[in-house]
């Protein structure tokens, strides 16, 4: 049985212009994690990941590799207790 979570990450460090957002997309996209990531105006990398409790942790995990030309210094992630729900994984436009 599923259990089904949402989580919203900040990823800090060198994480924008290093193909951060579509590299995330393309990691969510392949273990049928929905949400969204987005660029904000302080330079971290923000997304929302809803899933399977197991893959979200896994994923989480992988957000401290990211793409070859990113460093990751940290990661805050928080619970979500909204009605937000996803079909997909979507790069939304820089907040």
């Amino acid at each position: 049985m599923n259990n089904r979570i949402k989580k919203f990450i900040k990823i800090f460090g060198k994480v924008q212009g290093v193909g951060y957002r579509f590299w995330l997309q393309a990691f969510a996209t392949r273990y049928g994690v929905f949400g969204w990531v987005r660029n904000n105006i302080n330079g971290e990398v923000e997304a929302l990941l809803i899933g399977d409790e197991e893959i979200i942790i896994n994923l989480i995990e992988q957000c401290y590799m990211g793409p070859p030309s990113s460093a990751v210094e940290k990661i805050l992630v928080s619970d979500i207790d909204d009605d937000y729900d996803a079909k997909s994984f979507e790069i939304l436009t820089d907040n």
